[in-house]
């Protein structure tokens, strides 16, 4: 009977996870191994292998947000008295179906099969050690150093539900699960000089230009214009390097990436590869799940551009044409150059301001753009399209019409491209 009962709350931690919407991919990797057949018949796992199943199962509602600190420490400090306390308490469970689904199928876990007590205890601490890292790092992080003439800073982006697209397409619902930090302006020139030591921008003269020497180079620059004439490849080398900075790991993989080193560099904007694929470091290559800085997917950008999914019109601010002028450099305003970011009226999330959203540059995406298969990916946490060979950007920059500045507009290029008017944002998931 006991056997059955083991059995039966493996299948059933299956089928809570499926209720919790975890995808159905990771579902067969959880709580799944060879199973050993007794006399009796009836199948289960070594004690080694179930306790090894629960933390997957464990580390799985962690990365879902569904359980953080207080279960973790709820479930040590029962282990430390040697008890099995369910790390979800019962009145949390209480006002959330989900969270009571998890509760019972860990509760039943917890009466019917045999676990080590010592190896649970020892990944519950490390897991806790593990957030509070990563926690101490984004906190450290969440506002940039003071540059020049301003502060450029990370803000909290919320969880959310919108509707993504426009024009010809047809218009998915897309829903965030996680919040994010973005940047409140793209990068400027001073930030990637400081990571990168070169300038690759096409703006680097005008009415705000001076020189700057780095690392015994002089080097001219608009400070607090944005970076731009940089690849899709540059990009991502950057967050790289300013994740490995502030001691996040690196989001993009790029060791199976062969690149035209003798013709081409990351610190120029230059950088082109000309084999292999990256790889994105995060449980199951889920871009959303990563630690470090990254360039954002199509979904953030236009959940972003769209006031956390609460601007419906053409623009964050409305549908106005009129009214571009006041919240975008472009092209009746810009004087066939970047500007100062931060100029002019930001888009206010949550009590937080963004600025640049529409126009000055536009700005890569994680995310690519199969020209065979044009249609938007929808659903949860959408990673984008699979293939193509394009890469996509968005926002409108200076050299951009009122057209180009709205909201859903999206546009493919190589990602070896170089451009005076398309540039970068970073985001990271919170």
């Amino acid at each position: 009977m006991k056997k059955s009962c083991i059995l039966f709350a493996c299948l059933f931690l299956i089928s809570s996870l499926q209720a919790l919407a975890i995808p159905r991919k990771i579902c067969s990797n959880i709580l799944s191994g060879d199973w050993k057949k007794t006399e009796a018949g009836i199948f289960v796992k070594s004690n080694s292998e179930l306790t090894s199943d629960l933390i997957s199962y464990f580390n799985q509602l962690l990365d879902r947000q569904i359980i953080g600190d207080r279960e973790l420490i709820r479930l040590i400090e029962g282990l430390k008295k040697d008890q099995w306390i369910n790390p979800i308490h019962s009145e949390q469970a209480k006002t959330d179906s989900a969270l009571q689904i998890q509760r019972e199928a860990i509760e039943e876990y917890f009466e019917n099969t045999k676990l080590d007590k010592t190896k649970i205890l020892e990944w519950t601490e490390n897991a806790l050690k593990e957030k509070a890292r990563v926690q101490v790092k984004r906190d450290e992080t969440q506002t940039e150093t003071k540059d020049i003439y301003q502060k450029i800073e990370f803000h909290t982006v919320p969880a959310g539900m919108f509707l993504m697209g426009e024009y010809s397409d047809k218009k998915v619902e897309v829903i965030l699960t996680h919040p994010f930090e973005a940047m409140s302006t793209p990068v400027t020139q001073k930030q990637w000089v400081e990571i990168m030591g070169e300038n690759p921008s096409q703006c680097q003269n005008g009415e705000h230009e001076i020189t700057v020497v780095v690392n015994g180079k002089s080097i001219k620059m608009q400070p607090d214009n944005p970076v731009e004439n940089i690849t899709w490849w540059s990009a991502v080398v950057f967050a790289n390097r300013l994740s490995v900075k502030h001691g996040l790991r690196p989001v993009y993989d790029l060791s199976e990436v062969q690149f035209s080193e003798q013709t081409t560099r990351a610190e120029s904007g230059t950088l082109e590869a000309v084999s292999g694929e990256v790889k994105i470091n995060a449980p199951n290559g889920d871009i959303y799940l990563a630690e470090g800085y990254r360039l954002p997917t199509e979904a953030e950008q236009e959940y972003l551009l769209r006031a956390a999914g609460k601007a419906k019109g053409k623009y964050s601010f409305g549908d106005e044409e009129k009214d571009l002028k006041d919240h975008a450099w472009y092209r009746e305003n810009a004087k066939e150059s970047t500007q100062p970011v931060a100029l002019k009226k930001p888009l206010i999330i949550e009590g937080k301001e963004f600025f640049d959203l529409h126009g000055n540059v536009h700005e890569w995406s994680n995310d690519r753009y199969d020209l065979e298969n044009k249609k938007l990916i929808g659903g949860e946490n959408p990673p984008g399209q699979k293939s193509g060979s394009y890469r996509v950007f968005r926002g409108g920059g200076w050299s951009a019409s009122c057209l180009g500045l709205c909201s859903g507009m999206r546009n493919p290029i190589f990602p070896t491209y170089r451009g005076g008017a398309l540039g970068l944002r970073l985001v990271k998931t919170k």
